[in-house]
This record gives C-alpha cells, structure tokens and sequence, in this order.
C-alpha cells in the first residue's frame, strides 16, 4: 500500500500513514473507535525531501492481517517541525471537529493593506498568542532570530482577526469570539502607546481549537531565512466550493 507521510501540529509529531490525506485528516479528528473529537492541522511531506529511518517504517507499515491500511505510526513528537525542512512541505490540511478536511496549497504573500496591529496564534514550538506590530514575514523574522537570547529555529502561526479592534481597542468584538475581550483591548492599547514595543502576549497557551473563522489571511511556517505561506480561502470560495468544509467549521460537534 502507499505510503503518506504527515507533519502534524495539533500535537507536534511526525506520522506515517496508509491513508491517503482527506481520510487521515478524518482519522485524526474522529478517531477510529475511540469517539474522540477535535481539530487536526498537518502537512504532507514529502519523503524525499527529508531524512526518514525506512528500516524502521517498513517493518511498522504493514496491514492488518484483515486487510485494513496501518492509519498512524508515529516517527517523531519532540522538536519535529525544526527538524523537518522546508522544502520538504507539500500542502496543508485543515480538519473540522467532525472530520471534515481543507487543502491548502502554498502561494505566495502579498500584505494587501498592512495595518498597526496583527494577532498571532502560534502553534509550534509554543501555543501562545500574541499581539503585534510586525506584519507576519517580520514577525517570524523576529522570533526566529537566534542572535537574540529568546527565539526559536522555527514557527508555525497563524494571523487572526481583529476587524475594527485594529484601529479601535474600544470597539465591538462582534462575531470575534476571543475569551477575555478587556484583556486584548488592553494588550492592544499597551503596544500602541508604547512605541519601542513590538508585541504583546494575549493568550499564554492554546486552550483549544482554535475557530477557523478567526483565520485572517492564512498561516505562516518559517525560520530566519524563509518561509511559507498557506492562504485561508475567501469568503466567497467558503460559501461556494468549499460550502461543506464552511458549514462544518462554523458549528462545534462536541
């Protein structure tokens, strides 16, 4: 049987898989007869791209004797996005809570109209979320920067939205649905009168999905050098051709 291979972030690990991407994604956020439920967000890499121990995944994938794909062997759960190049990320795929999966393909970045402030969600190494003057490219820059005493070889984020809080902290969240909305007005007002300040810490870490519809202009992986980006379809794409994956990730099955 074929062979997939997956860098997945909610959590970090590297999985080798018989399922093809739709169906590991629906694997990852069901489970098989577990009756779990939850978001997944991973790559596909691709293999030849990067240094994988095939001793060891030829004698892990192998078949039920009943004929069923292996669906996971784990290779890696510490450290694997560092380690992982670039180069080695093929698309990336996004799974409601029910199993329903979004492929995404790498385009490049082009910041249409930067504003003051940005909200980050990042989700490795760490999950915090931050509040920042630094569009996206300069902030992976910023925390990828090993001459500083704290910084990381690698991130994986994404921008949120803030619609009108960017220009006014005081502002309705309206359909905005973040926990302790004082608190991000607070952080915001902070970076805007503190001129030598470039971010701010929103949420220390993730405390759960996070809502697709929070998802400003994509996500983001790189290091110091390069990056890649992963755009979040338009509104309109959402309510056309990908109505089904929209309407799954609107709602929260569990």
């Amino acid at each position: 049987m074929k062979k997939y291979y997956y860098l997945v972030a909610t959590p970090e690990s590297l999985i080798a898989s018989h399922l093809a991407p739709s169906d590991f994604g629906n694997y990852l956020a069901v489970g098989a007869k577990k009756q779990i439920r939850g978001q997944a967000i991973f790559f596909e890499i691709d293999p030849d791209r990067t240094k994988l121990n095939q001793d060891y995944i030829n004698m892990k994938m192998k078949q039920y004797d009943d004929g069923e794909p292996k669906r996971s062997v784990y290779l890696s759960i510490y450290r694997t996005f560092e380690n992982i190049p670039l180069r080695a990320l093929r698309n990336l795929y996004l799974a409601t809570d029910d199993g329903r999966v979004l492929e995404i393909e790498p385009r490049d970045f082009v910041e249409s109209k930067p504003d003051d402030i940005h909200l980050y969600q990042q989700f490795v190494p760490i999950t915090t979320r931050v509040a920042s003057k630094l569009n996206p490219t300069d902030f992976i820059r910023f925390l990828t920067d090993t001459t500083k005493p704290v910084s990381a070889p690698k991130v994986f984020m994404a921008d949120l939205k803030l619609n009108e809080l960017v220009h006014n902290p005081n502002a309705p969240l309206g359909d905005l649905p973040y926990p302790n909305p004082e608190h991000l007005r607070d952080c915001i007002k902070r970076l805007k009168e503190t001129p030598g300040r470039q971010t701010k810490t929103v949420l220390r870490f993730l405390r759960d999905d996070i809502p697709y519809r929070t998802i400003k202009t994509g996500f983001f992986v790189g290091d110091k050098d390069h990056y890649l980006f992963y755009p979040f379809p338009s509104v309109a794409d959402l309510e056309g051709k990908y109505f089904h994956w929209w309407r799954s990730a609107l709602v929260k099955h569990y």
